[in-house]
């Protein structure tokens, strides 16, 4: 069994940091951010972005002249990340579009990319590859935007991305990136046009989005040190079992349903959790063409609804991998479904009473193009979000493998360092059980 943690070491150089303004002059005026953007859970986050370069035999250029340079010109069109947040009198925020610019930083690496590991466990280091300003810097001199490009003595880079999650979420910054990269590789503007539009969501769209399930993963106490550890589900294991679930119940599934359920009966059976609770599985829907009408394409604000799978202990794990998976299917079409017609769903007393080891989030992250972003060097050789916090306990994040797994999933996993063995055990016996019945 691998080791649940890593700490090589390695050293970087960080150049004093530059600001990047828009190229062109930008508009000075107030944005006001939606509801779900003022959401605590959302408001003041950071979402930290690592993407990985190798070097290439044919391209001379200095990567972090090129991607500077596309900065300068993505943020004509981004302008709210070349400005800054401040409070507002209710305690909420606000985009002050000052057209100051994004944060830019340099860094050399004393060692080659092998030292990442895939991003496969946790290392401090890695912190090193994205630049933080001081915990107890105003809120006013903030950045929205910071990127970092760091060279490695193999040629290869690393951009690191720090993002305010108010601004965006996970699908708007891939759309960020998307659009930076189209900058570097000498295009005119972004294919698809950045839309703000955040009066398009309303105060009541927190309800129907069940942002409420959030209170099920309020901060639990410490009492074990948190590791990071993955596991591959390959792409023949998930054709296996979603070929067994189809003659069971004439029904396709989803490679997301599949690996999801896996690993939501596997933790529930590692972490022993009474027979007698209810436990839950919360993962991000990217909700836009829910609406009625749908969001513009383009609208890179936050709208990310909290589909909410819940089952007893012991009917979870009594049943079949088929259950676990339609559990997982009617949650998501329950959502989507509530927010269509509008519905006002209430947290009921098991929603907001449930033990915080009873809870796991899952994100899906492999579909919102950090590993397509192309500056010149082809894609990205991994990517993945930097994971913060207390929740990370109880978290799960779905990436995509190396790309000679294609259609295989990696598991990334926060939790207590007794627990992974036994949840790398229970995955093991799981997929033996049923992607052999084929």
């Amino acid at each position: 069994m691998e080791k649940a943690g890593s700490s090589t070491e390695f050293h970087v150089k960080i150049s004093d940091p530059v600001m990047v303004p828009p190229c062109i002059p930008s508009p000075k005026t107030i944005l006001q951010l939606s509801a779900v953007d003022n959401y605590p859970a959302v408001r003041g986050n950071i979402l930290d972005c690592l993407l990985v370069y190798n070097a290439s035999n044919t391209i001379s250029a200095d990567p972090a002249t090129v991607i500077r340079e596309a900065l300068s010109k993505v943020l004509v069109y981004y302008f709210p990340f070349a400005g800054r947040m401040r409070n507002k009198g209710d305690g909420e925020l606000e985009v002050d579009c000052t057209g100051e610019g994004a944060l830019f930083v340099e860094a050399m690496a004393d060692d080659n990319l092998s030292v990442l590991g895939g991003f496969d466990y946790h290392n401090p280091a890695f912190g090193k590859l994205l630049y933080s300003l001081p915990l107890d810097t105003p809120i006013h001199d903030l950045h929205p935007l910071v990127v970092q490009v760091t060279r490695f003595t193999c040629g290869g880079f690393v951009v690191g991305l720090s993002l305010d999650h108010s601004i965006c979420d996970g699908r708007g910054a891939g759309q960020f990136l998307k659009a930076l990269a189209e900058m570097a590789r000498g295009e005119a503007k972004p294919s698809l046009e950045p839309i703000w539009n955040r009066e398009l969501l309303k105060p009541e769209d927190l309800i129907r989005l069940q942002f409420y399930h959030f209170e099920s993963m309020r901060p639990p106490p410490i009492v074990e040190e948190i590791v990071q550890a993955s596991i591959i589900v390959n792409s023949e294991t998930i054709s296996n079992i979603k070929q067994y679930i189809m003659e069971e119940c004439k029904e396709s599934s989803f490679a997301f349903e599949v690996v999801a359920a896996l690993a939501w009966l596997a933790r529930t059976r590692a972490f022993q959790i009474p027979h007698t609770e209810n436990v839950k599985l919360l993962f991000a829907v990217d909700t836009r063409r829910s609406f009625d009408p749908p969001l513009p394409k383009g609208y890179y604000g936050n709208a990310a609804g909290n589909a909410c799978a819940m089952d007893n202990v012991q009917d979870l794990l009594n049943g079949s991998l088929l259950r676990a998976v339609m559990i997982i299917k009617k949650s998501k079409v329950s959502l989507n479904e509530n927010i269509r017609a509008k519905t006002v769903m209430r947290p009921s007393a098991i929603d907001v009473n449930m033990k915080h080891e009873s809870t796991v989030g899952l994100s899906d992250l492999r579909h919102l193009g950090f590993n397509e972003v192309d500056f010149g060097w082809g894609d990205a050789l991994n990517a993945s979000l930097v994971q913060h916090g207390v929740i990370q306990q109880n978290y799960f994040l779905f990436l995509q493998p190396s790309k000679n797994m294609n259609g295989g999933i990696k598991i990334a996993m926060f939790m207590p360092q007794s627990k992974v063995k036994p949840f790398k055990i229970e995955m093991e016996a799981l997929i033996s059980k049923y992607a052999t019945k084929v």
